[in-house]
């Protein structure tokens, strides 16, 4: 496999470092890249060559390129033919429309989620409510620790049970057009984003927490209404907290 010209010069990564088996180089690369666009590391409208990712990670072009395309389909760059990407970062009038759509969508799934007065449907939120209530200290030490490593890993549990807790009822009403819908809405931006938001204790009590047991208990309740204008809420205290954070990471409009 052919490697990009001058990977192997002073003070450039070699192949593999810093990059950990079993997902993929590109994978890997790419949310390297997600992190630092999304901590204001590159400005709105800079290149990123292709040529340069292979030689920061010391890998050929093809997992660069493959990255790169990682990073286009999460709308953080767009992919300019022979000169690599240029990062884009959805302006935040872009965000608040999106968020405004989700909050109306996942609120629907909600309430949809309740009239199926379902138990299976309740248990299934329950084990994944306490999941992530039990994951919350480990997520508060890993803030507290500022170790990359440590909040990458719990960041990473913290997303996998808010993603079944919010698949079960995107699912749960029966739409299968509206959870494709809202799906969509979500790979408008990194999932992670607003987990690098909540940089506070309270923050995170709130958002894996707090709402999610309210949210919960009105679909247990058959609560059609309340569930719905819960979850609309909830979005919506998403939605601030991202903004805020790309404000203070310079990615404001």
């Amino acid at each position: 496999m052919t490697r990009c010209e001058g990977h192997m010069s002073d003070g450039v990564m070699r192949p593999g470092v810093g990059l950990q088996t079993p997902t993929s180089y590109a994978d890997q690369i790419a949310r390297i890249l997600e992190g630092e666009i999304l901590a204001g590391r590159y400005a709105r409208g800079e290149h990123l060559q292709q040529d340069e990712v292979c030689r920061r990670f010391g890998v050929s072009r093809t997992p660069a390129r493959e990255a790169l395309r990682k990073l286009q389909a999460l709308n953080l760059v767009e992919l300019i033919p022979n000169r690599g990407a240029r990062v884009r970062v959805p302006t935040l009038r872009e965000l608040e429309e999106v968020y405004q759509v989700r909050a109306e969508l996942e609120g629907f799934a909600a309430e949809l989620a309740a009239q199926a007065d379902d138990p299976e449907i309740t248990r299934r939120l329950r084990e994944a409510h306490e999941a992530l209530s039990d994951l919350l200290p480990a997520a508060v030490a890993a803030l507290d620790e500022l170790d990359d490593e440590s909040d990458a890993a719990a960041g990473e549990r913290l997303r996998h049970f808010n993603d079944t807790f919010h698949g079960i009822i995107h699912n749960a009403g029966g739409n299968r057009r509206l959870g494709q819908m809202i799906q969509e809405l979500h790979r408008y931006f990194p999932k992670d984003t607003v987990r690098r938001a909540i940089r506070t204790p309270e923050a995170l009590q709130a958002i894996y927490v707090d709402d999610h047991d309210v949210i919960l208990d009105r679909i247990a309740n058959g609560r059609g209404p309340q569930a719905r204008r819960a979850m609309r809420d909830h979005i919506m205290r998403s939605q601030s907290m991202m903004i805020d954070h790309l404000r203070a990471s310079g990615l404001g409009d």
